[in-house]
């Protein structure tokens, strides 16, 4: 019996870190100096938040003209 956490439950305890904020245990992170596969999941997971930051940003918007003209489309 193993005292590291699967690739499975490391992935679970990654996301939920990074939902909520809390540090990774001692377990998690130990495993991760061990498994290059979990580590490119926590890569993806920092990719996935970066990006959806990023999406969240201020892009080129529309002119009045044209949110006018949306909003009497719509209605």
């Amino acid at each position: 019996m193993s005292f590291l956490p699967s690739c499975r439950d490391v992935s679970k305890h990654l996301s939920a870190a990074l939902d909520s904020g809390r540090p990774l245990g001692m377990h998690v992170r130990l495993h991760l100096t061990l498994c290059e596969a979990c580590r490119r999941v926590l890569a993806q997971f920092a990719l996935i938040r970066h990006g959806a930051a990023r999406a969240g940003e201020a892009g080129p918007s529309l002119s009045d003209a044209a949110k006018g003209r949306l909003r009497r489309f719509l209605q």
